[in-house]
């Protein structure tokens, strides 16, 4: 991606408004320490967003263009993103173990960054995936898939997920370089009404706005949004450096 910031990636988070997230900064006891967004509650709690102390960040999009029994229809299969987290440094080291850890997964669609690039995986049903790399452009997503070789049956594509890509796409196109300020201010974008906007507040709300750059030289730069139900939204910013990653585990937030 061709950025003054360096790598750069960014999602929103868009939810029911029925739960409450929090940050967290985990120490497992065996692997890489990590910065967790995690719902706290509600119908599908857990790890949406993190980054670890190797510069490797991970996030979550659902694959809401199929039915919800059809995404957690195989018990055997789960969510990866803690466990990328945790075990691997790299986007090299991702992709060397791609077979193994991919299949895993139950349908969903992640976007991984480092200081090298970006990675995009659409994972669908039975274990299949697609794993696409970029170091000098942009990759986006929103909640359907582009590659429909990896679903057993048609997905019923949103048009909020349709108008949401179309969107991002645009707005991206317009700048030939990109920064870390940028994305903040697209991630606020309330163009198309309150259920088809970047930044959402109709059927379901935008909850997270996370946002990071990878500088060539120096410590990641994380940029967080967070807009629990019912409270003002708090703003954070955090240089991901030696010292941040020696606090012991805690919640940072709210």
């Amino acid at each position: 991606m061709a950025s003054v910031d360096g790598t750069l990636l960014a999602k929103n988070r868009d939810w029911k408004p029925d739960h409450l997230q929090s940050l967290r900064l985990r120490h497992p006891q065996q692997g890489y320490a990590y910065l967790g967004l995690y719902a706290d509650n509600g119908s599908a709690p857990g790890i949406k967003a993190g980054v670890n102390e190797k510069g490797l960040a991970v996030v979550s999009a659902s694959a809401s263009s199929l039915p919800r029994a059809v995404r957690l229809a195989d018990s055997e299969r789960h969510g990866i993103l803690a466990q990328l987290l945790r075990d691997y440094g790299s986007l090299d080291e991702v992709a060397a173990a791609a077979d193994k850890v991919f299949p895993q997964s139950r349908p969903m669609f992640l976007l991984l960054a480092d200081a090298g690039g970006l990675m995009q995986v659409e994972i669908g049903q039975q274990g299949r995936y697609r794993l696409v790399r970029q170091q000098n452009g942009t990759l986006t997503h929103t909640n359907h898939y582009a590659d429909t070789a990896l679903l057993d049956a048609p997905q019923k594509v949103g048009v909020s997920s349709r108008t949401r890509l179309d969107r991002i796409q645009s707005l991206l196109a317009r700048q030939p370089q990109h920064s870390l300020a940028e994305f903040e201010k697209l991630s606020q974008d309330r163009h198309d009404g309150p259920d088809n906007s970047l930044w959402r507040n109709g059927h379901e709300y935008t909850l997270a706005g996370w946002q990071m750059a990878f500088p060539p030289a120096g410590a990641p730069k994380l940029h967080l949004v967070l807009a629990n139900p019912g409270a003002a939204p708090l703003t954070r910013d955090y240089t991901l450096d030696a010292a941040f990653w020696a606090q012991p585990a805690r919640t940072l937030l709210p």
